[in-house]
């Protein structure tokens, strides 16, 4: 299946302005869990993305909770005792969001909060009775006051990666996150799996649900500037539309190595061992395929127009090599000739140039590391002169 559509989680909002980014480079849409009624509150960059490309799609999670709480209600009451020695939320506090998302259930003692639309009322009923959770009504988003059920962080975790799972499985969108330590607890989620998963006696899974997601954010993060955080939003909504086709010749291209590291490791039980196929298939079909398309470009010897035009050493200008260019009183007839030669040279390089980056499954790569990658002053010059040209990039 071709990257579409994500599925973040764990949380409604996108708290990392580099990391949305970089995710609307390489997700179609980006689907959120959003219960009903809940107050969504964005940032300026995500409202931007958003509006500029429909990127987010919220996903109401009540069906899917539905689903997963009669699993998490069996466990509760089939291990009250023990699951209230570890998750009890009397005399702790409440701070309305979760201290971290590790790789395992979180273990501080600070409270966090679940939203009541997403937590079926017997659910809330069985946490209710065996100490595991009660309601505030104090804690607020923005300026409106929210009701929270109010759990111990590994619940939330387990609870959160369940769902998840299950709205994963009805709609074939692809959980990730930006959580850099976070991995999704998969497995069949039966009362003894949420139960173990609890108690700290599940086993951490593999990798393998995410691995396409993983294959992905490998592959965007390795063409990105650093100071993406101050690449304006516009920059990347004209990407994800202007290079619709590579995109998806990209998306083919995650989705092969994503196969052949799946068919690889089906039996695979290591994760030290899953990561090096995974790092294997990553190399093989996007970094080695992505270096040799930056060679041949570079091969073509496409220098900047300026460059090629500003023949006398004593302008070195681009202001300069411009009026020479165009018309200045001292230009001649050869100099004009030189300069259209250059011209359409430099038109044919572009035109291969072309041809070899759409032809690439990673093409869409290289159009993203040349559009955000941050120009000199001089470099821009010349980009404005090969523009008017028709061969800029």
């Amino acid at each position: 299946m071709a990257l579409q559509t994500g599925l973040y989680y764990p949380y409604v909002h996108l708290r990392d302005e580099t990391w949305v980014k970089a995710a609307a480079l390489y997700w179609r849409n980006l689907a959120r869990v959003v219960p009903a009624g809940f107050p969504v509150r964005d940032r300026a960059v995500v409202k931007e993305l958003n509006e500029g490309s429909g990127f987010l799609v919220d996903r109401d999670p009540r069906a899917a909770a539905e689903a997963v709480a009669p699993a998490f209600i069996a466990a509760v009451r089939d291990n009250a005792e023990a699951l209230r020695s570890r998750l009890a939320v009397e005399d702790r506090r409440f701070t309305s969001r979760w201290q971290s998302a590790p790789t395992h259930a979180p273990t501080t003692r600070d409270l966090t909060g679940l939203y009541p639309e997403e937590v079926p009322e017997e659910l809330e009923a069985a946490l209710q009775e065996a100490g595991l959770s009660y309601r505030d009504w104090r804690q607020t988003v923005g300026h409106q006051q929210v009701s929270w059920v109010v759990v111990d962080p590994a619940f939330a975790w387990a609870y959160k990666c369940a769902i998840t799972e299950e709205l994963a499985r009805r709609t074939a969108f692809a959980p990730v996150t930006d959580q850099l330590d976070a991995t999704l607890a998969t497995g069949d989620w039966s009362a003894e799996r949420v139960a173990d998963t609890l108690l700290g006696r599940a086993v951490p899974a593999i990798g393998r649900e995410t691995a396409q997601t993983r294959m992905a954010m490998m592959a965007v993060r390795c063409v990105l500037p650093a100071d993406l955080r101050h690449v304006p939003a516009d920059k990347i909504v004209r990407l994800r539309t202007q290079y619709a086709d590579e995109f998806a010749a990209f998306s083919a291209a995650v989705e092969a190595a994503t196969a052949d590291v799946i068919g690889a490791t089906h039996e695979v039980t290591d994760r030290a061992a899953f990561e090096l196929h995974l790092q294997g298939a990553f190399d093989h079909h996007l970094a080695l395929p992505l270096d040799k398309l930056r060679k041949a470009i570079n091969g073509l010897k496409l220098d900047t127009v300026y460059t090629t035009l500003t023949i006398k050493p004593e302008v070195s200008v681009p202001g300069a090599g411009l009026a020479w260019l165009l018309g200045g009183g001292t230009a001649t007839a050869v100099g004009t000739g030189i300069a259209f030669a250059a011209l359409a040279t430099r038109q044919a390089a572009a035109s291969e140039r072309d041809s070899r980056i759409a032809s690439s499954p990673v093409g869409y790569l290289l159009r993203v590391e040349k559009e955000l990658k941050p120009a000199t002053v001089l470099k821009r010059a010349g980009r404005v002169l090969a523009r008017t040209a028709g061969v800029g990039i």
